[in-house]
């Protein structure tokens, strides 16, 4: 379980054990006009066989500077070896193995002149897990990022068979399962690489970069006999080649939890939705002329992690209940247009994002289907009683879509696609926008 510790106690423990440990580093000359800013983790967590680390951090008013300026760097521990500060920047460190059975903690201190801050160094013992597992397969889902969450989620598998799905597993199997979210993203047509970092059991599923979504359906151990048991607290620490997880359950068991091998998530045995190709089930092109329809826009800031804003629009000719032609969109509009006030920003003219490009302007990502066959940034749709067919259904992948202004929130849309069989979707849409809301994160 996580120990908590006071400063002043660390201090008063520091100062009787040892003296300080100073980095390595050529003293400069203070600029009174710098102040220093930790730009890195707070709280840095490493295993008991210990580990490099890396502070980073920068200064603000750092154009008004004329040379390079080294921050200084302490300890009062000596197992934090190699302290060094001599890369504007930076300062990096050593931990060493920790062979006692109880965690411990100590500051490093990083200061400029006046300014300072202090980083946390937490550090694993060698105290005996009641269950140790060593797992030799790495499933899993990446999902994006949602509207509700800052980092990008990766759902993980860690088991001794290949994951069958993330809804089922084989036979047999025991599955440790991790509900991850990170800063980084990955690209949903591409291998999924789970990024390098330390990961926080968080029951408030913030969804924030370095967190594991604590909720019982999200992450917990799937036996061999379809029991599923809740986490506690854990925490997954992901390298380039390991993910090294502690769990501890309500009962106060301890599980520790290894994986080595590629960080990259294995496909699942079962088919999912996303994995048929083509989607669409059309044999013929597609036409529709939509006047007077019901359109909603949702705003949701830098949804996808592109540097741009994206507006969620969907659109259907009828509403209460949802019947006839239906077109969901997400809208990627460049910044300096963006932002929930601008609802006119999303007029133009938009093209089909080439993964091959980081040119994402004015862009509509191809249109795709999630693991639990939601569907993703631009379909073709047709609702029967608010419901969807998916005989009737098309992801759009390639084409352009220009979108007008008629009058005070009346707009059209002219959709040139196709779809991923190989089918025009040709038509306009007509519509009022109804409902207006921000999403966004930020």
């Amino acid at each position: 379980m996580k120990k908590l510790f006071s400063l002043i106690a660390l201090v008063a423990m520091a100062l009787v054990s040892c003296e300080k440990t100073p980095s390595t580093e050529t003293p400069n000359e203070v600029d009174a006009n710098l102040k220093i800013k930790l730009t890195s983790q707070s709280v840095m967590n490493f295993a008991a066989t210990g580990g490099e680390g890396t502070i980073t951090y920068e200064f603000e008013k750092l154009d008004e500077a004329t040379r390079a300026n080294i921050a200084q760097a302490a300890t009062a521990v000596a197992w934090i070896e190699s302290l060094t500060s001599t890369e504007e920047g930076k300062v990096t460190f050593n931990v060493a193995a920790n062979n006692d059975e109880e965690e411990r903690s100590a500051t490093i201190k990083v200061s400029y002149g006046e300014y300072s801050f202090q980083v946390m160094v937490k550090q694993a013992g060698l105290k005996q897990a009641d269950v140790t597992f060593n797992a030799t397969h790495l499933g899993g889902t990446y999902w994006g990022k949602y509207i509700n969450t800052k980092g990008f989620n990766y759902f993980i598998i860690l088991g001794d068979m290949q994951a069958d799905h993330y809804q089922s597993k084989q036979d047999g199997a025991t599955e440790y399962r991790f509900d991850l979210y990170s800063d980084t993203a990955s690209s949903f047509n591409s291998t999924h690489r789970i990024p390098v970092g330390t990961y926080k059991l968080d029951h408030t599923r913030s969804g924030n970069p370095g967190t594991i979504d604590g909720y019982k359906d999200n992450s917990y151990l799937f036996t061999p006999a379809y029991t599923t048991t809740a986490f506690a607290d854990a925490t997954v620490v992901v390298t380039e080649d390991s993910i090294i997880a502690d769990v501890t359950f309500f009962d106060g068991s301890v599980h520790h939890i290894e994986y080595h091998g590629s960080t990259v998530m294995e496909d699942y045995i079962k088919d999912t939705f996303a994995d048929v190709y083509p989607v669409s089930q059309y044999t013929d092109d597609i036409t529709f002329n939509v006047t007077n329809g019901r359109i909603n826009a949702r705003y949701r800031g830098d949804h996808l992690g592109t540097g741009h804003d994206v507006w969620f629009i969907d659109m259907v000719a009828e509403t209460n209940p949802y019947n006839g032609v239906y077109l969901i969109l997400d809208l990627i509009v460049p910044k300096d247009r963006g932002g929930f006030e601008n609802l006119d920003g999303i007029v133009g003219e938009y093209k089909f994002h080439d993964e091959n490009t980081s040119d994402y302007a004015y862009t509509i990502p191809v249109g795709r289907l999630r693991d639990d066959s939601l569907q993703l940034h631009a379909w073709y749709l047709y609702c029967i009683q608010s419901q969807v067919d998916m005989s009737q259904a098309a992801p759009m992948t390639s084409g352009t879509i220009k979108v007008t202004k008629n009058g005070s929130g009346d707009y059209t849309f002219e959709v040139d696609s196709t779809d991923d069989n190989g089918n025009r979707i040709i038509g306009t849409f007509q519509g009022t926008i109804l409902d207006y809301q921000d999403q966004s994160c930020e």
